[in-house]
């Protein structure tokens, strides 16, 4: 099926603006004036709407009944503080998205960068967003904190939808947005993580810089770098768009190029406070010890990831394949401590990466390149590729590549329903304290 043929069924009637070119190949020019600025007219709303409504929905049932029949592991403590049990309707809708980082995150929103060192590896954006919400109204950190994942990613699957529509086509941006919501970690966007933050800014970012609205851009840039570290990275896409446009002359160049350098500005009001808190800007790198991270060059690092790959789990699956293996503490803790997941999404990110630089902009791929080449050079001890599924999923132009390529309706549904399965397998891993990523 073609992109044309598959528009009303991935984008339930969504229609190419005139003149759009729907190949997916065919990218706008820097600067076109359909993508200066947002629409927020209902048909633009509402396949997005529709498409989070059901991620939401599917991803909070599994939460809930993992925490109501699933076996658990005990809540982390540090710093002296530990989560407490919710009650009531939080415990089966909010209670499931808190774990890991979730904890961090709800300490420094309710205490701040002064309960300890080991808080400044979070960066400040998400949790001074969760405190300021939280004191609004009558909303807890942890309800504060999910509610605004899932409404940063609603958002951010809006934009997404209409930078995919008007550069590559209505029915590859309807299966952009089906793939990304339902990726095997994408309940990610709605817990008590800056992912759905990230996405957000970082394609905002996107869409501004290719309308020419390099200021705009600028901005969104700069959020994304108060949110997380690498939305420094940034830089270069904004940078690699303004050079299209305007040239390598800078004589040529108006003042917005100044933009460019925008995403800078979140890690330096990041050290600016951490200097005033601990004396010590560079406090954050220090913290990252915490996770017994270390300097490694890639090849070094996938090799350590090679060396603790660890598939005993499987074996003792494929031995015993019943629901009671399945469900056991032994195949799934050993799963978690595998290596498994991580080696495997950064083999399925880098044929993504080969995939994105043929079907895609440059900027779109180096920016994608960059972000996947500089966690290899700080590999974990513990898991050397810790958290790359979850380093991969903001990577939204990984996703478009891959929906270009999806054009045939059984082709697309073959990816897609073992990603929801697995997806739903991996939020019920998450969901009772099992490390995912």
């Amino acid at each position: 099926m073609t992109d044309t043929d598959a528009t009303t069924d991935a984008t339930q009637g969504h229609d190419v603006p005139d003149g759009a070119d729907v190949s997916s190949d065919a990218g706008l020019q820097v600067g076109d004036a359909r993508l200066s600025a947002l629409s927020w007219t209902r048909a633009d709303l509402r396949f997005p709407v529709v498409v989070f409504a059901l991620h939401w929905v599917f991803f909070t049932l599994i939460g809930a009944l993992a925490t109501h029949a699933a076996q658990r592991l005990a809540t982390i403590e540090a710093l002296g503080y530990r989560l407490p049990e919710l009650d009531g309707w939080q415990r089966l809708v909010v209670q499931p998205w808190r774990n890991w980082d979730g904890f961090w995150y709800g300490l420094i929103a309710d205490h701040g960068y002064d309960a300890g060192t080991a808080a400044t590896a979070f960066w400040p954006l998400y949790p001074w967003t969760v405190r300021y919400v939280s004191h609004l109204g009558v909303l807890s950190y942890t309800s504060a904190g999910v509610l605004l994942s899932n409404l940063a990613f609603l958002l951010a699957l809006v934009v997404l939808h209409q930078l995919v529509r008007r550069e590559f086509g209505a029915a590859a941006a309807g299966r952009t947005l089906w793939l990304l919501a339902f990726a095997p970690v994408s309940f990610f966007f709605g817990a008590m993580y800056s992912e759905s933050f990230f996405l957000l800014f970082a394609v905002l970012a996107f869409f501004y810089a290719l309308g020419g609205r390099y200021w705009l851009a600028g901005l969104a840039a700069a959020l994304a770098g108060l949110t997380r570290n690498l939305g420094l990275l940034l830089a270069l896409p904004i940078g690699l768009l303004f050079v299209q446009q305007y040239g390598w002359d800078p004589r040529r160049w108006p003042r917005s190029w100044l933009a460019v350098g925008m995403p800078a500005l979140g890690a330096l009001v990041f050290g600016l406070v951490l200097w005033q808190i601990w004396g010590d800007p560079l406090t954050t790198l220090e913290a990252q010890q915490g996770w017994a991270r270390e300097q490694a060059l890639p090849h070094t690092t996938v090799q350590m990831a090679l060396d603790q790959l660890d598939l005993s789990w499987a074996r003792t699956l494929v031995a015993s394949p019943t629901w009671t293996t399945l469900t056991s503490f032994e195949v799934r803790h050993g799963f978690a401590e595998s290596e498994a997941l991580d080696v495997v999404a950064f083999i399925g990110g880098v044929a993504l990466l080969v995939l994105a630089a043929r079907r895609l902009p440059l900027a779109y791929s180096a920016w994608c390149g960059v972000m996947m080449l500089v966690p290899l050079l700080s590999p974990s001890t513990v898991h050397p590729l810790m958290s790359t599924p979850r380093f991969l999923l903001v990577l939204f132009p990984l996703t478009i590549a891959l929906a270009l390529v999806l054009e045939r309706r059984a082709v697309f549904f073959a990816v897609l329903l073992p990603s929801i399965v697995l997806g739903a397998m991996l939020a019920t891993q998450f969901a009772t304290w099992y490390w995912v990523a």
